[in-house]
């Protein structure tokens, strides 16, 4: 895949997330529910990510640079995966523990992004930052255990009786190719597989596509 198509890819990912944030947004809006806060919350920082490998790929002839931003989109990307996580596992929770536990993650988000900015300041005379290529397994597994939640909490609590949600039911489908999207670049990270690396972002793209087509019909059924 070339540089100027993996670009474009990204960029097409954050239009495509931006979008999901604005549906997500409007469902909290129309049920005022706390938990539901996490999906547009989550997906920015998943928008942000693609936008931070994008400008990774800009200036990858400047390796201190490109490596920063790929700190900063594995940051934002765990972030944003755990934000969704959220949302699902606290579906049947209290109102006050989601709020408590939104405060708690949102905090550590913030001050995660803070920190490793502030590393970046002194680390040139004072510190040197691993490179992203020994943690990104890690953040990857992560973000695999993340999405496997939430594909299992959608799987346990389909309700394809009910017509207002029916469009829902594909929902297992998208996150589905969102964890494929995450195994393939561990797989890439490990061995170099260019069929894994392709696969990823194809995969990627197909998961936030289908992802708006389904909470569309949802609006819709709603009206």
């Amino acid at each position: 895949m070339s540089a100027e198509a993996l670009i474009a890819s990204e960029f097409i990912s954050t239009a495509l997330a931006l979008i999901l944030v604005y549906f997500f947004f409007k469902a909290y809006r129309f049920t005022r529910s706390i938990h539901l806060l996490g999906l547009p919350v989550g997906f920015s920082f998943l928008a942000f990510s693609y936008i931070f490998l994008g400008m990774s790929l800009l200036y990858e002839n400047n390796v201190a640079v490109s490596e920063s931003f790929l700190w900063l989109r594995l940051i934002t990307q765990s972030f944003g995966f755990a934000f969704v996580a959220f949302t699902y596992y606290f579906s049947s929770k209290t109102e006050r523990a989601t709020k408590f536990f939104l405060g708690i993650i949102s905090f550590a988000s913030g001050i995660s992004i803070l920190l490793f900015l502030g590393a970046l300041i002194i680390a040139p005379p004072f510190l040197e930052l691993p490179c992203v290529n020994v943690v990104d397994e890690c953040f990857r597994v992560a973000n695999l255990v993340f999405l496997g939640y939430v594909i299992c909490h959608l799987v346990k609590h389909l309700k394809p009786s009910h017509v207002a949600v029916s469009s829902l039911m594909w929902a297992p489908l998208a996150f589905s190719l969102l964890w494929l999207a995450q195994y393939s670049l561990l797989i890439c990270g490990i061995d170099g597989s260019q069929t894994a690396f392709v696969v990823a972002h194809v995969a990627r793209l197909a998961s936030l596509t289908l992802l708006i087509r389904i909470y569309y019909w949802s609006g819709r059924a709603r009206q």
